[in-house]
């Protein structure tokens, strides 16, 4: 079956790999897994032998078809993952994976992370250059600071093209999210300052925040650029501008 670029789709097919990211996956001590775009379902056939319950989310309806029928006992729905109520496929002992389409990636994290449903480490593989804009660490970014409110995350390794068919253009990451213990009132209000900071990345954190209400809170940080800040910063920031 031919990929579909529509759809972002890139095949995995390293077995050596695959077994490696499974046992890691078996690791979380889950017994549910939901896997997001099982594609041939490579992943699948290495998951039902891990895992109690698998359900898959297959955007593509001739692959969802397929799939049914090469896996009778897996939940197969076929439907966009973001358009789906967690409250029917998960519960507190369920683990997320999925190598994600490198144009929705970071939408489908975002629902993970901030749902409800994030008990466990969940597990992805996505383009190299967005895993490490989650990393956090200096130069903090948007994307680093904002899902650290929720999730701990780690870049597993790297993996090359030759992995996928048909081959990307760009180099994945295998990267974990794991539920953070901070503790962080506000969540949306902080996560409006962070966006309002990196309004112009370049200029200090005060210029961009001029004229809004966290003006107040930042004097505090007057000389430091919105990259500099790390997300106790920003809380301080916040709680400074009340």
């Amino acid at each position: 079956m031919k990929a579909k670029k529509s759809l972002g789709q890139n095949f995995f097919v390293n077995e050596n790999l695959g077994n490696c990211i499974i046992d890691i996956l078996a690791n979380s001590n889950c017994t549910s897994v939901i896997e997001i775009g099982p594609g041939l379902g490579f992943f699948t056939e290495k998951l039902v032998k891990k895992f109690k319950n698998v359900t898959v989310i297959e955007k593509d309806k001739e692959i969802a078809q397929n799939l049914k029928f090469q896996f009778p006992k897996v939940l197969v729905i076929n439907n966009d993952f973001l358009d789906i109520n967690l409250d029917t496929i998960a519960d507190e002992n369920t683990t997320f994976f999925g190598s994600l389409p490198f144009n929705v990636s970071k939408k489908i994290i975002k629902k993970i992370i901030e749902s409800k449903y994030f008990t466990n480490p969940s597990f992805f593989i996505i383009q190299k250059e967005v895993a490490e804009k989650y990393l956090y660490k200096q130069p903090y970014s948007i994307l680093s600071l904002t899902t650290a409110m929720y999730a701990d995350c780690k870049k597993v390794f790297d993996i090359s093209p030759d992995s996928f068919r048909p081959k990307p253009h760009v180099t994945s990451s295998f990267i974990s999210f794991s539920p953070t213990e901070r503790e962080i009132d506000n969540k949306e209000d902080i996560a409006n300052l962070i966006k309002l900071s990196f309004r112009q990345p370049r200029k200090n954190i005060l210029n961009n925040l001029k004229g809004t209400k966290f003006e107040k809170g930042a004097q505090e940080f007057k000389n430091l650029r919105p990259e500099q800040l790390s997300l106790d910063d920003y809380i301080k920031l916040y709680k400074y501008s009340y």
